[in-house]
């Protein structure tokens, strides 16, 4: 029988969230060939301390990439109780691309860091929007041949609109070209 991990102290806790933070900045600013040892220094701890925290530098990343879809996340969960197929679909569509822009190009740098990465980023997307996705499609709402990649694609350029009422538009003649017709 394994024992549970105790949980972490204060100081720990503070040099993780330290490490994450900086690295966040350092990504964001450097690029995705950050090494470890420039993300410790900027955190103002050990190299031997982001280690304790994170085992490789894909550790940190998924940990970046899990927190930047928290959002996305809860989204996809209340479009899980909608009833109608079309109306959740719709949800994880208008509202799951719930990232800032600068949040946005930190997950692209992220998916860039290794091939690790990258698939880590893909599944993240491909899990919250597969089942409204699927669900729609089921339901004979969807086109089948848009994919979960089309509809992710789609979503980053609604999001890319200088505001609000394009953004809106965007999204309409985006859901009505996916709508499938009999």
């Amino acid at each position: 029988m394994t024992t549970p991990p105790r949980p972490l102290r204060k100081d720990q806790l503070r040099n993780r969230r330290l490490l994450l933070d900086a690295a966040r900045a350092a990504f964001t600013e450097e690029g995705p060939d950050l090494a470890i040892d420039a993300i410790a220094r900027r955190a103002g701890v050990s190299p031997s301390t982001f280690y304790r925290h994170f085992p490789t530098k894909d550790a940190l990343v998924d940990r970046l990439l899990d927190e930047l879809t928290d959002g996305a996340r809860q989204v996809a969960a209340r479009a899980a109780d909608i009833p109608d197929p079309w109306e959740a679909f719709r949800t994880v569509f208008t509202h799951g691309c719930v990232l800032e822009d600068t949040e946005l190009r930190l997950f692209d740098i992220l998916c860039r860091t290794s091939p690790h990465s990258a698939r880590h980023g893909h599944r993240a997307t491909t899990d919250l929007i597969a089942p409204a996705a699927d669900r729609a499609r089921a339901a004979g709402r969807l086109r089948p041949d848009v994919s979960v990649e089309d509809i992710a694609a789609f979503m980053r350029m609604a999001d890319s609109a200088t505001s609000l009422e394009q953004r809106r538009r965007a999204q309409d003649v985006l859901l009505t070209g996916m709508l499938h017709s009999d």
